[in-house]
């Protein structure tokens, strides 16, 4: 009768651990999300171009946010991977289209093109992303954060302008894709003022 006891007290007490081990291996993982960043013209410059047709050579990002995981500022000062968001693709993947647009968008050029088109170029233009990040080193606060450079080369791979651009817009609302954007477009549009 006793070990019975003793059997039925150790199944008693294995019990809650049995439930807890069997939620930890059956509940479902949280989903990674991907997001996107476009480019959100406010209004096209009314000028005359600067230069003629310009072609995006090259969309750069430097190291560590070239990789799809969101890049997370914390408070201690360090940089860590978001496990559950990313990019849609490898951010100098995601942004040719964006740069092309907001370039477009300037009234600098008179034509911007991707590096795949066949359409003869007066200029070059290259962009480098040196910040694409996402800032919560405030308790409670969620920034997205942009830095970047612009680069326009002549013909003979000569330095014709440049310029630099930062954004940033709240993503309190876990919307990332909508602040990344704007946070971009407010880069994009700074760097191309002083093209």
């Amino acid at each position: 009768m006793q070990n019975r006891l003793r059997y039925a007290w150790k199944l008693v007490a294995a019990l809650p651990l049995a439930c807890a081990c069997s939620g930890c291996l059956t509940s479902r993982a949280s989903e990674v999300r991907d997001w996107t960043v476009e480019f959100r013209s406010r209004a096209r410059v009314a000028a005359k171009p600067k230069f003629g047709v310009a072609r995006v050579s090259q969309v750069s990002v430097r190291a560590p946010y070239e990789v799809r995981s969101l890049q997370v500022m914390r408070d201690d000062g360090s940089i860590a991977q978001d496990p559950f968001n990313r990019f849609a693709a490898a951010p100098p993947q995601l942004l040719k289209g964006p740069v092309v647009d907001a370039l477009g968008a300037s009234g600098v050029f008179g034509e911007v093109v991707g590096s795949t088109s066949s359409a003869a170029a007066s200029v070059v233009a290259e962009v480098t992303v040196s910040r694409l990040a996402l800032d919560c080193r405030k308790d409670g606060t969620r920034r997205a954060l942009v830095e970047l450079s612009a680069l326009v080369l002549d013909r003979d791979r000569g330095i014709a302008t440049r310029g630099r651009g930062d954004g940033a817009a709240d993503a309190a609302d876990g919307d990332y894709a909508k602040a990344f954007s704007e946070a971009f477009s407010s880069a994009m549009e700074s760097a191309a003022r002083q093209l």
